[in-house]
């Protein structure tokens, strides 16, 4: 069976262009893999999808249909691709490759937090699935900001039960000093505190100071990957996840 790989993060994360980036690099190392869309606004992908949602479900159609706004039009769309869970896992299961890196809509909500893409990864097999998690690099500069942001992250992790990895997407568009900050707020959550209070006492900091507290001690999610599209910075240690995950850390064969 194909590893399925969710490349899930916020709007503007880089999600597609993760994917793409990914693609290249496995390709550059004479290993295969298919890409699925499963955004039905996509207007623009950088990658030729070998599978795709706008095949049966795209938003103008929803809209037409179901008289609906872009916004409404996304929240239906979102649930009526359960529907294609089974015609999709057949498809991907019709390919003899790698892995399959499957592209979630650009809004984190409409796939995180609707009962919809949990029935989604359980009718792909959620036995062989895993998560790619994009932190936008311009969302994580400041200590309030990577708070919110590994919030976030945590709540998505929780939804769902299968291998997470954490990443810094467009890296490169981080100045040293931001990215050194950011690698010591991951390493140490007490350094991260104490920089959290010299950039605002407010009653929100207070709040979000006592949140880090309560679960400094379970670190959930982990140090994240510094990774970059255009340098292909971390691509070596995606690729290193998703064999311990799927080959108990064995190479793949060069096709």
């Amino acid at each position: 069976m194909i590893p399925r790989v969710f490349f899930v993060g916020t709007a503007g994360a880089g999600k597609s262009t993760m994917v793409k980036a990914f693609q290249d690099w496995l390709q550059g190392l004479d290993f295969d893999s298919i890409t699925m869309n499963l955004d039905p606004g996509a207007e623009y992908l950088p990658y030729t999808p070998d599978i795709d949602i706008r095949e049966n479900i795209s938003l103008e159609s929803v809209m037409s249909e179901y008289n609906l706004g872009p916004n409404g039009a996304q929240i239906v769309a979102a649930d009526l691709m359960v529907q294609e869970i089974e015609r999709m896992k057949e498809l991907v299961d019709s390919y003899d490759s790698d892995y399959v890196l499957i592209d979630v809509p650009g809004q984190l909500e409409l796939f995180a937090f609707r009962e919809a893409s949990r029935a989604i990864i359980e009718g792909m097999d959620q036995d062989y699935s895993s998560m790619i998690y994009l932190f936008d690099s311009n969302l994580v500069k400041t200590p309030s900001s990577y708070i919110s942001s590994h919030f976030l992250s945590l709540s998505v992790m929780t939804r769902f039960y299968i291998p997470f990895l954490p990443v810094i997407s467009k890296s490169d568009l981080l100045s040293p000093e931001e990215r050194e900050a950011i690698i010591k707020w991951d390493k140490n959550s007490e350094d991260l505190i104490e920089d959290l209070r010299s950039e605002k006492f407010t009653i929100n900091v207070q709040f979000a100071e006592s949140l880090m507290n309560s679960i400094r001690s379970f670190e959930l999610v982990g140090n994240k990957i510094m990774t970059s599209s255009e340098s292909s910075d971390g691509m070596e240690d995606i690729y290193a996840f998703l064999q311990n995950v799927y080959q108990g850390g064995e190479d793949l064969e060069k096709r």
